[in-house]
């Protein structure tokens, strides 16, 4: 893998900030009201990175039709905003990513963020995170309904478009492994594995993911070596 990198394209929930049980929680209460459940295989691979069109069709077994879509997704998302409301103190953003983006920022390398997140969700984490100290919102890919779910490359894809750098130039840091395959399938050439759980060797399978870390401070910043330092110096 090249190290000749010069943008960074994050996922946001799970790998910024460490929500996965909050939305598993979310998920389990809309599927339990319509008496239907989710196990941890299927929350791994149906529902982390998924968009929520793809989850609900998944859920219900069956194609529901747009306005069914945005109802039942609305409905989970107040269940979810209530959950992270009900526990700021857990509200904070990954171990190590506060410096890490600052120093992404101090060396002038280009970022953005590629969420499955629909938008109200994300003008909580700008508010919640003041996330315009790193990032423009404007630049932020999030789940509006045009975008297929991961491992499909379509959300990464229109983030290196939306900064305007090549997906083989941006590095990609994801927690799932839907979110992995979707970096790989986009063509990204450098992969950072974020495990905030009790599993990172999930990953151990794909050889063509760099690093496995479970603090933003482990990982290996060679990006774009002469850019940088002809910044630094």
């Amino acid at each position: 893998m090249t190290s000749n990198i010069s943008a960074v394209i994050f996922d946001f929930n799970g790998t910024l900030f460490n929500d996965t049980d909050f939305h598993n929680r979310a998920w389990q209460n809309f599927a339990e009201k319509y008496h239907k459940t989710f196990s941890f295989r299927e929350l791994e691979h149906h529902v982390h990175g998924s968009t929520n069109k793809e989850i609900l069709n998944y859920l219900f077994q069956n194609e529901l039709n747009p306005d069914e879509i945005i109802s039942f997704s609305e409905e989970k998302e107040i269940i979810y905003r209530s959950i992270c409301q009900r526990y700021p103190d857990q509200c904070i953003l990954a171990s190590g990513a506060e410096e890490y983006l600052n120093r992404l920022k101090r060396w002038g390398i280009a970022r953005t963020i590629a969420t499955a997140s629909y938008l109200k969700n994300v003008e909580m984490y700008f508010d919640m995170f003041a996330l315009d100290r790193w990032f423009e919102k404007d630049n932020i890919i999030y789940d509006s309904g045009v975008f297929r779910g991961k491992p499909n490359p379509d959300m990464f894809l229109a983030a290196a478009e939306k900064i305007n750098i090549p997906i083989h130039e941006c590095m990609i840091i994801e927690d799932s492994i839907s979110g992995v395959l979707a970096a790989f399938n986009a063509g990204s050439r450098k992969i950072i594995a974020f495990s905030n759980d009790d599993h990172p060797g999930k990953f151990s399978q794909f050889d063509f993911v760099d690093q496995i870390v479970t603090d933003f401070r482990q990982i290996d910043m060679f990006l774009s070596i002469k850019r940088i330092q002809s910044q630094v110096h």
